[in-house]
């Protein structure tokens, strides 16, 4: 099997544990008798760890090697998300009951562990690609990757509705088997490539956030990531006091219209980003906007069809800004520095998981429409950036490869 094939498996799977997760949660936090509070700590301490530690797993990979740290990682999210659903059917079972303030922490922890392990594999995945791919083809190849997260999407959400008869917690078990599956698979099959930092070369290279060469990406990046999480937290409630929805018809419509979402992503990574072959900042470019008519649209929304056109174009969009913007800092750097740059991307990734709920579910207290405002005010400011830095301007953007 192509190594870049193996690299997309390892991750979807992963990213179907991902999926199924979010469904299931609010549920099963209330079930164990905990809050709302206790469900948005566990996730946002969880991408605090992430955020820390890709940058750290990706210089490593420069050291160690790509196939070590990549396996690592989906064998450390098989080990997290399976202490996770241990910890939660114990408390079912009523295992916490004479220490009930323990099940919150050991929940926690458990999320904490995912975050730490699981960082080591989208920048290693990163990183890996760099290395065996140049040009337009090392652009697809990224997108391909990235498209793991979006067939997740698709998917978990049907998997975990066809499991969760068995149990609350039947579709985290599963997650964290088919993440094991995976992990075996790309063990045995993924071959390995010479790792960039040698016994006796200097140090792996720290490029750092600021460095000249990539800060500007990175802020982009922070934008894009934000809204994407943002829109995903306050979908549900959106959909329902727009709509005047019950609990039920919130959750099925919510879910066709992230699964619209997720279809349409992956037939930009899949499809479009393949068909044209676009420079990365021509993809932030088309990809952008794309996100802020979505935004446009969402804020004038009143009817079903047209909330879902919303996620549709902000599928289409992310899709592109997604893979352009982690591709474009890759470009930008030495071979010998693209592990430590793919953990500031996938660091990047981690960063708008906390920001994005945050101000998301923050803003939406005082008004509904607020946190798609503030999504637009960040994707404009992303925009002013791209189209005004000199790193980006038009002479450079216009071979395919060429940031």
């Amino acid at each position: 099997m192509n190594p870049v094939n193996l690299l997309f498996f390892g991750l979807f799977f992963a990213s179907i544990g991902q999926s199924i997760l979010a469904p299931v949660l609010p549920p099963l936090i209330r079930e164990l008798g905990l809050s709302e509070f206790h469900g948005g700590l566990i996730m946002s301490l969880s991408a605090v760890v992430w955020v820390i530690a890709s940058p750290i797993w990706g210089r490593r990979s420069d050291i160690w090697g790509r196939k070590p740290v990549f396996v690592m990682g989906v064998f450390g999210y098989a080990l997290g998300v399976g202490a996770f659903g241990t910890v939660a059917q114990l408390g079912l079972n009523g295992a916490f009951m004479a220490i009930l303030p323990l099940l919150p922490l050991a929940l926690i922890g458990a999320r904490m562990l995912v975050g730490l392990l699981y960082s080591a594999a989208p920048p290693t995945a990163q990183a890996y690609v760099a290395e065996v791919t140049d040009g337009p083809a090392r652009t697809a190849a990224i997108a391909f990757i990235a498209a793991a997260g979006s067939v997740g999407t698709v998917l978990g959400p049907v998997i975990g509705a066809v499991v969760v008869p068995l149990g609350l917690v039947a579709p985290i078990f599963l997650s964290a088997g088919l993440a094991a599956v995976a992990g075996i698979v790309v063990a045995l099959r993924l071959p390995r490539v010479k790792p960039r930092i040698q016994k006796g070369d200097a140090p792996a290279p720290r490029v750092r956030v600021r460095d000249h060469r990539v800060w500007p990406y990175l802020v982009i990046g922070v934008t894009i990531t934000t809204t994407l999480s943002a829109v995903h937290f306050t979908a549900a409630f959106y959909f329902q006091d727009r709509l005047l929805l019950n609990a039920q018809e919130t959750t099925q419509l919510v879910g066709l219209a992230m699964m619209g979402s997720g279809a349409a992503t992956l037939f930009s990574q899949l499809v479009l980003v393949r068909r044209f072959q676009w420079s990365p900042v021509i993809l932030l470019r088309v990809g952008i906007p794309l996100v802020v008519i979505a935004m446009l649209t969402m804020i004038s929304a009143t009817t079903f069809p047209v909330l879902l056109l919303a996620l549709i174009l902000q599928g289409l969009g992310m899709g592109l800004a997604l893979p352009g913007y982690q591709s474009a800092t890759i470009f930008a750097v030495l071979p010998q520095e693209q592990g430590a740059v793919a953990g500031l991307n996938s660091s990047i990734g981690g960063l708008g998981g906390v920001f994005g709920p945050f101000f998301g579910t923050g803003l939406y207290e005082f008004h509904m429409l607020l946190p798609y405002l503030f999504c637009l005010v960040a994707l404009s400011l992303g925009l002013l950036l791209l189209w005004v830095h000199p790193r980006m301007r038009p002479a450079r953007a216009a071979a395919p490869g060429i940031v």
